[in-house]
């Protein structure tokens, strides 16, 4: 993926639209820290309106105290929100617009022409004085493809950098949005990016499969927090890229960011969420302890170290004889190989009673008693 630019994080954007979360400036801060450690190219740090009073000087502190290279800011394509956020000067400013018929309808009450100039006269004015203009086309993926394509022409003759793609209500798929990306690319000079929303369980699929047809961003949030079921995951789209594609992102900072998350949001992390929970490197069937004993790659995509995990293996009722004979070696034990089928069947038969794996003293009297 050498056409990537990278991840948007919106966190502090989407993800503050999250019900019952409400960030503090301070959590804002801290979490744009870690964004920056993790190395995340470009962070939406809220949304542009004069009724956010604290906005400036959240802009204001993340240049000076966190680091961040590409600092962004949505806005809505109205006047009032527009001259808030040129005056905010962001590195990146992402206007909005609705593209689909309901949308224009419903929020807008316009006619597809207003929103043709709508478009134009944003860009226009946000090229004047911002260095990098992206354009979101909100529920682009229920929009006419004729309407889309004239808004994204009218956004390029006025200077856009980036036409962002919202599948506003999760209803892409990794194939409908990886070629909408593939025709954006052959058509249009402009770079592409995508924001995914997970209705269906789909965003973090759907951002990778963007960025593999030609998207040069994927907008993420941290834990998936957003608006309904919320967004493309940033912990499993930069999970991935890095430790599948190579891209430069701290994975062993993942779990800490998404720890700090969970805390600011009320959140809990399952043991078994992918690339952050605690539980994922856990192993008790018998076939995959048997081959992890072996080599690890036989069962584990990556090492758990790579993401601040530990590998445990526990021996438990669906152990196989391999896994019972490696745990008497564990615990310096043996067992005569005549008698190693029936020890297993009797180990697993205790963990089944028992509801868990056998503690260290339990093996040592089953041993005793077989030998």
């Amino acid at each position: 993926m050498e056409h990537v630019r990278g991840l948007v994080d919106s966190t502090l954007r989407e993800g503050s639209q999250t019900v019952g979360v409400a960030f503090t400036l301070e959590e804002k801060l801290s979490h744009a820290h870690h964004l920056v450690r993790v190395g995340i190219e470009e962070v939406e740090v809220g949304i542009a309106s004069p009724l956010d009073k604290e906005l400036p000087s959240l802009v204001d502190r993340c240049r000076r105290e966190t680091g961040l290279r590409r600092l962004g800011l949505w806005c809505r394509c109205q006047e009032d929100d527009l001259a808030c956020a040129l005056r905010l000067a962001p590195d990146v400013l992402s206007l909005s617009v609705p593209v689909s018929d309901l949308h224009i309808a419903v929020k807008l009450k316009l006619k597809r022409a207003a929103v043709l100039k709508m478009v134009a006269r944003s860009v226009s004015q946000a090229r004047t004085a911002v260095e990098y203009v992206s354009l979101g086309l909100e529920d682009a993926t229920r929009a006419d493809p004729d309407f889309l394509r004239e808004v994204v022409t009218v956004a390029c003759a006025n200077g856009v950098d980036r036409i962002r793609i919202a599948d506003t209500v999760g209803v892409a798929t990794p194939t409908t949005i990886a070629t909408l990306v593939r025709e954006l690319r052959r058509n249009f000079e402009v770079e592409i990016g995508v924001h995914m929303h997970n209705d269906f369980g789909m965003a973090t699929a759907n951002a990778i499969a963007a960025l593999e047809a030609g998207a040069h961003w994927a907008d993420v949030t941290v834990l998936g927090l957003g608006e309904r079921a919320g967004n493309s995951r940033l912990e499993e789209v930069a999970g991935y890229l890095a430790l599948q594609c190579g891209r430069p992102y701290e994975t062993t900072l993942l779990k800490r960011l998404s720890r700090l998350t969970a805390d600011c949001s009320g959140r809990k992390i399952e043991a078994h969420r992918p690339v952050v929970g605690e539980g994922i490197f856990a192993c008790e069937t018998g076939l995959h302890l048997a081959g992890i004993a072996k080599d690890p790659k036989t069962y584990e995509p990556y090492e758990p170290m790579l993401v601040g995990a530990r590998r445990k293996l526990s021996y438990g009722a669906k152990v196989g004889r391999q896994g019972v004979a490696d745990r008497l070696r564990e615990l310096g034990l043996s067992c005569q190989e005549a008698e190693l089928s029936r020890l297993a069947e009797t180990f697993r038969r205790q963990c089944q009673a028992l509801g868990r794996p056998l503690h260290d003293l339990e093996v040592h009297q089953l041993v005793a008693a077989y030998n």
